[in-house]
């Protein structure tokens, strides 16, 4: 696997996920509600959609392909509104959100598996060590806030 393969499709996303984070945590101190803060971020994506839209020339445009964005859509604004929930109302920090939600890894794996069949390629027993080390390094990150929160 190239290095550009790896940066693009994991480092790069990881790095922009985890700072996505904390801007999330910045804007609700600023003083955004949770539904504007939903719209904002839906409106610079779909400006964001609009740009490569445009610059591609609209191809491969499907009603099935658009629906199943539409349902991952709805699937991560979700999410991200349970986020911002638990950082602005249950004042959970972000050291504790962050390890617990990027345990998705363990769920994309498993559907992956089922929903594609990609179970026929996996090596079960890595798969077993690495969520159980996902599920330990959360638990131990999202325990490391002190009582005190110092």
């Amino acid at each position: 696997m190239e290095i550009r393969t790896i940066l693009i499709g994991g480092v790069f996303p990881a790095l922009l996920l985890g700072m996505g984070t904390v801007i999330m945590k910045l804007s609700l101190r600023a003083g955004i509600s949770l539904p504007i803060y939903l719209v904002f971020v839906g409106f610079s994506i779909f400006c964001y959609g609009i740009f490569f839209a445009f610059q591609s020339g609209m191809r491969e445009v499907t009603v099935s392909g658009g629906l199943f964005a539409i349902l991952m859509g709805l699937s991560w604004s979700t999410a991200i509104y349970c986020m911002s929930y638990g950082i602005a109302v249950l004042k959970l920090p972000v050291s504790v959100i962050a390890p617990l939600t990027n345990s998705n890894a363990i769920v994309a794996v498993i559907l992956g598996a089922i929903v594609f069949s990609e179970w026929r390629d996996l090596n079960f027993v890595k798969v077993l060590i690495g969520t159980v080390l996902i599920v330990l390094g959360g638990i131990i990150v999202s325990s490391s806030l002190q009582p005190n929160g110092r």
